[in-house]
């Protein structure tokens, strides 16, 4: 069986350094050149995308609240008790170093819909930085693991 194919790199060299040749290789060069400004261009698309997106949903479009799940029993405190609860939590997390036994105090005895109650009653609120944050990225920002395992411990399914 006889292969067929440029197998000499005289032959190969030769074809290359013709006018047709070099054409070739021009022409691929041309080619890589348009790949990669299409691949740059791609990546700023996606670069100013997920900037317009974060900016979104971080700033402009705010805070939703969570509706209570009929699947789970009612909240078992009032919309002006969970108020409160989340303005003690507030205090508790603003300032120097977050204050683990009172934010365990407000959450304990919660059921689910009564979480979600203070949940929204929390809102977003800014922190010494100015960033917003809901309630759980508020927890998540101030104690450690060991902490939030046992918050966790008291509220199921938030984080």
């Amino acid at each position: 069986m006889k292969k067929r194919g440029l197998r000499n790199p005289a032959i190969i060299a030769s074809v290359l350094s013709s006018p047709e040749g070099q054409k070739v290789i021009a022409k691929s060069q041309q080619n890589a050149e348009r790949t990669m400004s299409a691949g740059f261009t791609f990546l700023k698309v996606l670069l100013v995308g997920g900037i317009v997106a974060v900016v979104y949903f971080k700033f402009l479009k705010g805070f939703s609240k969570l509706k209570e799940d009929t699947r789970y029993k009612p909240s078992n405190i009032s919309v002006t008790e969970a108020k409160s609860r989340a303005d003690a939590i507030y205090t508790a997390l603003m300032g120097f170093g977050a204050n683990y036994k009172a934010v365990e105090n407000n959450l304990t005895g919660l059921n689910h819909n009564g979480f979600i109650r203070v949940y929204n009653e929390f809102g977003e609120r800014r922190s010494a930085t100015l960033s917003k944050m809901n309630l759980v990225e508020w927890l998540q920002d101030q104690f450690k693991a060991d902490d939030i395992t046992k918050l966790r411990f008291l509220i199921k399914g938030f984080f």
